[in-house]
C-alpha cells in the first residue's frame, strides 16, 4: 500500500516541477550552495550505479544511501532533481530501513536490538524529515509519514535503553530530542536531562574523554548542537567551540590531517581524519558567533576537496539557516607550540612545518605505571608513536623506537617537557622484574598460587605475583627535539642496561621516492650510514645519519605477538639502530 502511494506520487510531478522549494533570505552563499551540490550529484550517482543493497552496511548505510536519494530528489540546483529514476530506489531503499527495524522499535548494527546503532539512524531519519518539509513534490508527504513512525516507534526503547560508550550518551539525548519534535513526550525530556546530569565529558583543554577525533566530529559534537537548540541548553555550544578550537590546534594546513594518536578509539591506529568531517560544526558556530577564525576553516575545507561536502546538502535543506554568508574570514593556521597538558601531548607549527609529539600512552599516570601498564584495547590510548611531521605533502607518519628489551615492544614514554628555547623532550624508562620466592607468610604448601597478571604486563602465570618480592632491570630512554630551520635534530639516548639493540622506525607517508640505504627483505630500508633522501613534489627531506648495521629489530610485544598482532603502519620505512650505550643524532632537514 506504502509502495503504491509513493510510486503513484509521481504522476503529480509535470504539475509541481521547477516549484521554488528552497526559501530563503537574499544574500544565501550561492557559491557554497554550488559546491554541495555538485559533491552530492556526485553521491547520488554513484548511489545509483551500485548495486541494490550492496556494501551499503546494514539499515544506517541503507538509510544513508536513501538520504543521498532524496536530497538531490528534491533539490531544484541538482541535476537529479525530481528525476523518475530515482523514485524507485528510493522505495527500495526506504523499504529495506523498515524492514529492518525490529518489533520493539530499535535497529541492529553489529549490536543487537542497539539503542546507540538506533540513535544514529533516527538523527538521519530527522535530517531527512526537515528536509522534506522544502518539498511540495505529492510523495514527500507519504515518506515524512513512513518516517514519522519509524522514529515513533523507536521512541520508547531508546528513553529505557542503554549505551557503551560515552558519546552514545550524547547521541541517544539528541535522538529522544528529534523524536520529542514528532511525538511530545514528557519522558523523553526527562530521560534528556538523565543523561545531560551525568556532566559532559570534556576537558579544559577541549579533549573528550575518548580524546578521539573521529568520535568528537562523528558524535559528540553534532549531538551537543542538536540539544543546544533546547530551550536552556544553550551553553552546550561553548563546550563544542572548545572542542573546535584545540581540534584546529590539532591539525595542519596542507590536507588538513587531524592528529589521532592521542585517542583512545579505533582512530588512534593513525586512520586518516580531516578537517573535512567538522564542517557543519564550524561554519554553525562560524555563523552564531561572528568567528573569522572558524570561517577560515570552513573556507579552508571548501577550497580544499569539496567533494568530501555531499553529504551536508542534506543538513542545509534541514536548516536553511546554514547557507546564510559567513563572515570574513582569517586565517585559521598561526605559527604555534602547544602542550596539551591532560593528554601529555606537544604540537608545533612553523610556517609549513607542523610536528606532533606524544607521551600520552594511558599506560601511565603522572609517570608511573597505570592499572592499563602495557595492556591493549579499544578504550585506552597506547599508540607508541613519538613524533609526526608534515611539512606541505611531505609527511612523517610515525617515528617510533622499540629496543629488544625482554620482549616488551615499542617504547611508550611516560612524561613530556618543554623548555624555554622550545625543545621538546621524551623520557621514560622500562622496568622488567625477574621474581624471587615467596616470603614465608605467603607460603601455600600445596603449592597453589592465585592466577596472575606479571608484575609488567607481559603474561599470566600462577605465581601469584602481587605478594612476591621481585627485582628489576631498568632501561632509561630519552628523545629530544631540537627546531632546527624547517626540520629537527632529535637526540636518542638509551642506557641502564648495556648491549640492549636499539631500532628507530622512521615509517614515511606514501607518495614519495625513498633514496639511500640498504633494503630488506620486508620492504625496509637500514640507513647505516649517511643520509637518506625522501622526495616528495617539490618537497625533499634528508634524513641521517645513519649508525651502522646492529640488525633492525622492531617488535610489538608479547601483548601483540602472541595473537600474532602487529603495529606496522602503511608507508616507507626507515630504520636506524644502535646498541646501548646510546647516545645519536638524527637530523631530519627539508631542502
Amino acid at each position: 500500500m506504502r509502495r503504491r502511494t509513493f510510486l503513484a506520487g509521481t504522476a503529480a510531478v509535470a504539475a509541481m516541477a521547477g516549484a521554488p522549494t528552497f526559501s530563503l533570505a537574499q544574500g544565501r552563499d550561492t557559491a557554497t550552495l554550488s559546491l554541495l551540490t555538485a559533491a552530492a550529484d556526485q553521491l547520488a550517482t554513484t548511489a545509483l550505479a551500485t548495486p541494490s543493497g550492496a556494501g551499503y552496511g546494514g539499515a544506517r548505510g541503507t538509510l544513508r544511501q536513501m538520504r543521498r536519494l532524496v536530497t538531490v530528489f528534491i533539490w531544484p540546483d541538482s541535476r537529479h532533481f525530481e528525476s523518475r529514476a530515482l523514485v524507485q530506489p528510493i522505495e527500495t531503499l526506504l523499504a529495506r530501513v523498515e524492514a529492518a527495524q525490529h518489533d520493539d522499535g530499535t535497529f541492529s548494527g553489529g549490536n543487537r536490538h542497539s539503542p546507540p546503532d538506533s540513535a544514529f539512524l533516527i538523527e538521519d531519519m530527522a535530517t531527512v524529515l526537515g528536509a522534506l518539509k522544502t518539498s511540495r513534490h505529492p510523495i514527500a508527504q507519504d515518506m515524512s509519514a513512513r518516517l514519522v513512525a519509524m522514529m515513533k516507534k523507536a521512541g520508547p526503547p531508546l528513553r529505557t535503553g542503554g549505551i557503551h560508550t560515552p558519546n552514545h550518551r550524547w547521541e541517544l539525548s539528541a535522538a529522544l530530542s528529534k523524536i520529542d519534535k514528532v511525538d511530545p513526550h514528557p519522558a523523553y525530556r526527562e530521560r534528556v536531562d538523565e543523561w545531560l546530569a551525568e556532566g559532559i565529558d570534556i576537558n579544559a583543554e577541549g579533549i573528550y574523554s575518548e580524546q578521539s577525533s573521529n568520535y568528537a566530529q562523528a558524535v559528540s559534537n553534532p549531538s551537543l548542537l542538536r540539544l543546544a537548540h533546547i530551550p536552556g541548553r544553550e551553553g552546550l555550544r561553548a563546550l563544542v567551540r572548545r572542542n573546535l578550537e584545540a581540534t584546529i590546534d590539532l591539525s595542519e594546513p596542507f590536507y588538513g590531517d587531524v592528529e589521532t594518536i592521542l585517542s583512545r578509539r579505533q582512530d588512534q591506529a593513525q586512520t586518516k581524519q580531516t578537517l573535512h568531517t567538522y564542517y557543519l560544526q564550524f561554519r554553525e558556530l562560524a555563523q552564531r558567533d561572528n568567528d573569522a577564525r572558524f570561517a577560515g576553516v570552513v573556507r579552508w575545507i571548501e577550497q580544499n576537496d569539496p567533494s568530501q561536502l555531499g553529504d551536508f546538502l542534506t543538513d542545509f535543506l534541514d536548516q536553511p539557516e546554514l547557507a546564510w554568508p559567513l563572515p570574513a574570514p582569517t586565517s585559521p593556521f598561526v605559527d604555534l607550540q602547544r602542550r596539551f597538558e591532560t593528554v601529555n601531548l606537544v604540537r608545533e607549527r612553523r610556517g609549513e612545518t607542523t610536528a606532533s609529539f606524544w607521551a600520552g600512552s594511558d599506560w601511565f599516570v603522572d609517570g608511573e605505571p597505570s592499572d592499563f601498564y602495557n595492556r591493549i584495547g579499544s578504550g585506552i590510548a597506547t599508540n607508541p608513536t613519538l613524533m609526526r611531521l608534515w611539512k606541505s605533502g611531505l609527511v612523517i607518519e610515525a617515528i617510533r623506537l622499540t629496543p629488544n628489551f625482554f620482549s616488551m615492544g615499542h617504547w611508550r614514554p611516560s612524561a613530556v617537557a618543554v623548555d624555554a628555547a622550545g625543545v621538546v623532550r621524551l623520557s621514560g624508562e622500562m622496568r622488567v622484574p625477574y621474581y624471587l620466592p615467596m616470603p614465608a607468610a605467603q607460603r601455600d604448601p600445596n603449592g597453589e598460587y592465585a592466577l596472575s597478571r606479571s608484575v609488567d604486563g607481559r603474561f599470566n602465570s600462577a605465581l601469584d605475583f602481587s605478594h612476591r618480592p621481585a627485582q628489576f632491570r631498568v632501561l632509561s630512554l630519552n628523545m629530544t627535539a631540537t627546531p632546527e630551520g624547517e626540520g629537527y635534530r632529535l637526540l636518542f639516548e638509551a642506557g641502564g642496561e648495556n648491549e640492549v639493540e636499539v631500532s628507530i622506525e622512521i615509517t614515511l607517508r606514501d607518495g614519495g621516492t625513498l633514496e639511500g640505504g640498504r633494503p630488506l627483505e620486508d620492504g625496509g630500508v637500514h640507513l647505516v650510514e649517511g643520509q637518506a633522501t625522501y622526495v616528495v613534489g617539490d618537497e625533499r627531506l634528508v634524513i641521517g645519519p645513519g649508525n651502522g648495521d646492529t640488525p633492525v629489530m622492531m617488535s610489538a610485544g608479547e601483548q601483540y605477538s602472541w595473537a600474532r598482532g602487529q603495529l606496522t603502519l602503511p608507508g616507507k620505512r626507515l630504520y636506524v639502530t644502535g646498541t646501548t650505550p646510546l647516545r645519536h643524532e638524527i637530523r631530519l632537514s627539508f631542502g
